[in-house]
């Protein structure tokens, strides 16, 4: 881990089975993430998430559509889940690495680490460090009220 990376850890009151399948299925992660997903359930599927500005499922209106592309490094049901994440429509933007890893903390609890990796400080504004980190802490707070339900 560098200064730029992102770490969060979260706890959850859901099994690591429901969490799992909340960040892992693209039926569900459409519910509380992006707008649109492709999430190949395997080591080397591919991954993407689509943004779209003009969702009203955000708080924070963005300025342009957004989407994210790679593949899944990992996938390990109910525990790890790691994939390459890069912004296409950026040049200049390295390909990142996000890591999601549960651990089972009770009959229903579920701690989650999430490691964003791969930041080089050369990232313009909008796709910088700072502002995935404070995306993370966005979209892990509607994960914890989805997994509510």
């Amino acid at each position: 881990m560098n200064d730029l990376d992102i770490k969060k850890i979260i706890e959850i009151d859901a099994s690591p089975e429901v969490v799992f399948k909340a960040i892992s299925d693209p039926a569900e992660l459409t519910n509380w993430f992006p707008d649109a997903a492709i999430l190949e359930p395997r080591t080397g599927g591919k991954f993407k998430f689509s943004f779209y500005k003009d969702s009203d499922r955000r708080q924070k209106k963005m300025d342009q559509d957004k989407f994210m592309d790679g593949k899944v490094l990992e996938f390990v049901p109910n525990k790890k889940l790691a994939y390459t994440w890069q912004h296409k429509d950026i040049a200049d933007f390295p390909e990142t690495v996000v890591t999601w890893e549960l651990e089972q903390l009770g009959n229903n609890k579920t701690r989650l680490t999430l490691t964003h990796t791969g930041f080089t400080g050369k990232e313009g504004d909008q796709k910088s460090a700072k502002e995935h980190n404070q995306g993370w802490s966005y979209f892990l707070g509607e994960l914890v009220l989805y997994c509510k339900k």
